[in-house]
């Protein structure tokens, strides 16, 4: 679930980036000229890293924003009709976007108009003329906007298949156990602990994607959350391109942030933007971070980098000797606002009470 509610619910090196973000025209031949603007479309390269000590023994870690959607399949207007749906312009093909046959959700909707423009949240399934999805959003829609009518798209969610390949093509190490392959973390804020995934390339139960919990069920159809990001652990030597093709997330995003722990906020954009601009900090801890005089009282925003195998921590200092404002546990008097959120990274958000929020991210670059 990515839907924005009250829920109980790393740095890493580019070695290339090309953003095609021309927005395409096509105009209709007729009497009636239309012009149709699509999304920007391309693809960034991202890069899994390789240890320095092959075998399994020092393991390389290195956290990966995915920082672009799939394509949208579906878009138009919705508006609310009850509990957990979602009734849209568009005609639809009964159970198109169901369920996988082995309980993943295939897709997701986001709203894209609106004061809460950038609600994204797991489509259950369909009608052919509604979606239902997985949390009840009719009061977030409805909110600010008593027409209760928004504009949406629906996109697949990435998956261990799109992202590395159903048959790993992109080539991590694949072995018979989880502890002699390369590693796929996928965090989960609500239970507070990794799902650990890895290609098996041989034993008993198949080969194919699977997880440390089962070696027998295919993990193929395992959603990667393009708002959460993952953490790939590599034990062999060599750097691997990951190169994702895909859309250009526009708009605001908003990324519901848990209470009392951790969340693994991935970069959607394929751009950075500054702890300062990042609408992480508000002034009330309701909506953002707590801020407070010292890393240890506020909250925390930790950024992975790989070359040191270690985080850099930052916090929001509200009070206290060599200034207020973005700071690092390295120093608590340089400013620390322009240090970035860069393209391809996660922000793991450390929050200290118990309230949740929703960071409202906005984008970062003008197509």
């Amino acid at each position: 679930m990515r839907a924005m509610k009250t829920q109980a619910g790393y740095y890493k090196g580019i070695l290339a980036i090309v953003m095609l973000v021309g927005m395409a025209t096509l105009t209709a031949i007729n009497t009636n000229a239309q012009t149709i603007t699509t999304d920007p479309v391309g693809y960034i390269t991202l890069t899994a890293q390789g240890t320095d000590a092959p075998g399994g023994g020092n393991p390389h870690y290195v956290y990966l924003g995915l920082g672009m959607t799939q394509l949208p399949v579906n878009r138009g207007l919705a508006i609310t009709n009850g509990a957990n749906t979602l009734t849209v312009s568009n005609a639809l093909t009964a159970g198109q976007y169901n369920f996988t046959a082995d309980a993943h959700p295939a897709y997701f909707i986001e709203v894209t108009s609106g004061p809460l423009a950038g609600l994204l949240d797991d489509i259950v399934s369909n009608s052919t003329t509604a979606v239902f999805t997985s949390d009840d959003l009719s009061s977030f829609v409805t909110s600010n906007n008593p027409s209760g009518q928004v504009t949406y798209k629906i996109y697949p969610h990435w998956t261990l298949g799109t992202v590395f390949g159903p048959q790993n093509q992109v080539g991590l190490l694949g072995a018979s156990t989880a502890g002699a392959a390369d590693n796929v973390f996928v965090w989960n804020p609500n239970t507070q602990g990794n799902a650990t995934y890895y290609f098996k390339t041989s034993g008993g139960g198949g080969t194919g994607w699977r997880s440390t919990a089962s070696a027998t069920i295919n993990q193929s159809n395992a959603v990667l959350y393009v708002d959460q990001g993952i953490v790939i652990g590599r034990k062999t030597t060599g750097n691997l391109p990951i190169q994702l093709v895909g859309g250009v997330k526009l708009g605001q995003t908003i990324s519901p942030i848990v209470g009392n722990g951790y969340t693994f906020a991935g970069n959607v954009y394929p751009a950075g933007f500054s702890l300062g601009a990042s609408g992480l900090y508000t002034t009330n801890s309701a909506t953002g971070l707590v801020g407070a005089s010292t890393a240890g009282a506020a909250d925390n925003v930790l950024i992975w980098n790989p070359s040191t195998q270690g985080n850099a921590t930052y916090y929001f200092k509200t009070a206290g000797g060599g200034g207020t404002g973005w700071r690092s546990t390295a120093s608590a008097t340089v400013d620390a606002s322009t240090n970035q959120i860069v393209l391809g990274s996660i922000a793991v958000i450390q929050r200290k009470v118990a309230s949740p929020f929703n960071w409202f991210i906005q984008q970062p670059f003008t197509p």
